[in-house]
Parts: C-alpha cells; sequence; structure tokens
C-alpha cells in the first residue's frame, strides 16, 4: 500500500511539472499575448465572427462580436486591460493582449470561436497562465565594526518584489554553503502580493571570509547573486586599544607638537629682547654737578675782578 501511495505522489508530481511546462509565464506589471489562432486559409469577415475569452472559473475576459468589442458581460478585474489584434481577425488570429499582469490573473484561459451560419461555438485553445516576480537583486550587509578570528559575525541579505517564494543559498569563500542551521531566512509580502525576503547568515570567522547571497526563482528559471563582500580579520589583541602602528604616530605627533611649542617660546623671547635693546636711552642729569655749576661760575667772575 505505500509503495502504491509513493507511486501516486510521484506520478502526480511529474503531472505537476508537465502542466507547469506548458504554462505561459507572465510578470506582474508587464504585458502577456495569450495565444488563439484558427486555421484558415480564406478571409474571415470580422462581421461575421464572435470570439469570446473565458477563464477556468466561466468568468468573462473579452468578448467580440460581429465585428466589434464587446464589454458589457466582462469582468470587472479586466476591464480597460484587454485587447484582440483587429487587423490578424480576418487571417484567424484570435490571440488576446492582456496588460498590467497581476497576481490575480494566474490561471487557465480558455478561447472560443463562432462563425454566423455555424450551429455552436468552437474552443480553439486552452492556455495555462502562471504569473511570477522578478526579485531585485540581492544586497549583502555585514558587520559595521571590525571582524576578529574566531568571532561569530552576521551577513544579511535582502531582496524584494517576487514570486512564488525564493530558494535563497548562501556561499562562503565561493563555496556553496550546506549548513542551512546557520541561515534564518523571513518572507514578508506586499499589497500586491509579492515577497520580500531577508536572510541572516551567521558565520564563526576563522580566517578572512567573503560571502555571496544567491536568490533563485524556480518559475523564471531565474537566479540572481549579490555582490561579493569581503572582510580581512584583525588580531583580537588589537580590539582592546589602539595598534602598534597607530602609537608610533600619536607619539611623534606629540613630539612635535611640543618641539613646535618650544620653537614659538624662543622666538618669542628673542624678539622681546631685541626690542628692549633698541629703545632709546634718556640722559642722567647730576644734581651735584647742577648745584656746582653756579659756584664755578662765581669763582671765575672773582678771578677775574682780581
Amino acid at each position: 500500500m505505500s509503495h502504491f501511495c509513493r507511486e501516486l505522489s510521484l506520478l502526480l508530481l511529474l503531472l505537476a511539472h508537465a502542466q507547469a511546462d506548458n504554462c505561459l509565464t507572465a510578470i506582474v506589471g508587464e504585458t502577456v499575448q495569450i495565444p488563439c489562432s484558427l486555421n484558415t486559409e480564406e478571409s474571415l469577415k470580422t462581421e461575421d465572427i464572435s470570439v469570446e475569452w473565458k477563464t477556468s472559473e466561466d468568468l468573462i475576459v473579452h468578448s467580440f462580436v460581429k465585428g466589434q468589442d464587446y464589454w458589457t458581460n466582462q469582468a470587472p478585474q479586466f476591464k480597460g486591460r484587454t485587447q484582440l489584434f483587429s487587423s490578424e481577425l480576418s487571417r484567424g488570429n484570435l490571440s488576446l493582449r492582456l496588460s498590467s499582469v497581476s497576481l490575480t490573473d494566474d490561471g487557465g484561459y480558455t478561447c472560443n470561436y463562432h462563425r454566423s451560419g455555424e450551429p455552436t461555438s468552437r474552443q480553439l485553445s486552452q492556455m495555462c497562465l502562471q504569473i511570477a516576480g522578478r526579485y531585485s537583486l540581492p544586497v549583502v550587509q555585514g558587520p559595521a565594526s571590525p571582524v576578529f578570528k574566531d568571532h561569530e559575525v552576521n551577513f544579511t541579505c535582502k531582496s524584494t518584489g517576487g514570486f512564488p517564494e525564493p530558494k535563497v543559498q548562501w556561499s562562503v569563500n565561493k563555496e556553496l554553503l550546506q549548513n542551512s542551521r546557520r541561515v534564518n531566512t523571513i518572507l514578508n509580502r506586499d499589497s500586491r502580493g509579492l515577497y520580500s525576503v531577508t536572510s541572516v547568515l551567521t558565520v564563526n570567522v576563522t580566517g578572512d571570509v567573503s560571502v555571496t547571497c544567491t536568490v533563485e526563482n524556480d518559475r523564471l528559471r531565474e537566479k540572481m547573486t549579490s555582490a561579493e563582500i569581503h572582510y580581512l580579520i584583525k588580531a583580537e589583541k588589537e580590539s582592546n586599544g589602539v595598534s602598534g602602528g597607530t602609537k608610533v604616530v600619536v607619539v611623534l605627533v606629540a613630539v612635535l607638537v611640543v618641539l613646535v611649542g618650544l620653537l614659538i617660546v624662543v622666538i618669542m623671547v628673542l624678539k622681546r629682547r631685541k626690542r628692549k635693546h633698541q629703545r632709546p636711552r634718556t640722559p642722567v642729569t647730576n644734581k651735584d654737578e647742577e648745584s656746582e655749576a653756579p659756584l664755578q661760575q662765581t669763582q671765575t667772575r672773582t678771578t677775574l675782578n682780581s
């Protein structure tokens, strides 16, 4: 019984993959053309034909009745987004153009054709439409502080705007990481249903390290890989103070500051002495000499009179 269940599960899985391979993939926000054609050698008169596109839930996507578009019964979510190739209708090209694709457009679509004079309409095609969103280029951020040997550090990878859920893979030193216990990945969805992914990798650093992050979209068969970031480890002894080279620079700067200060002091002293020697001297008058001057004049007069 268990063998039968395994065989049945495998069969269902293969059918699911086959259906996915036959689906037409459309990108969110872009325009897709869903093909439908009528094999005919004659030129068709558009006023004689009717075309109706429907979803697998029987919602009317687009109606064309005897030469003109018919909007009355169109489902609201498709209004303003559908178009037939009017110039191609006469050659049997009944394809549908669907713009501004969203996740709600995912599903099955049928193309039905009817010609005036024929008793019933014919289904010309049945198409599976699957919707995907492209993830942005992943960006990896590492620790802001230096990375030291034998320490655990976290690297964070972020990517947005994708669908369906992605696969996230990390590479460390160019080797694919196999230990998923070192990775914590969180998914969030925005108002449009698109995913944003944040994945955190914890690494025990034993040497210089480089990391990349890859976000894979299976539906688009697309892989987006971040730029590689590199971290050089630092010695543990440098974490508790300034490195030896930095200390030498600090000492040299301090010595230079002291020498410049001394030089400024010497220059100021020399300038002060120079100004002192250049100052003019005032003659000094001896009071005794001033008092003796009249006496000498009196003696001179007495001598002349005698």
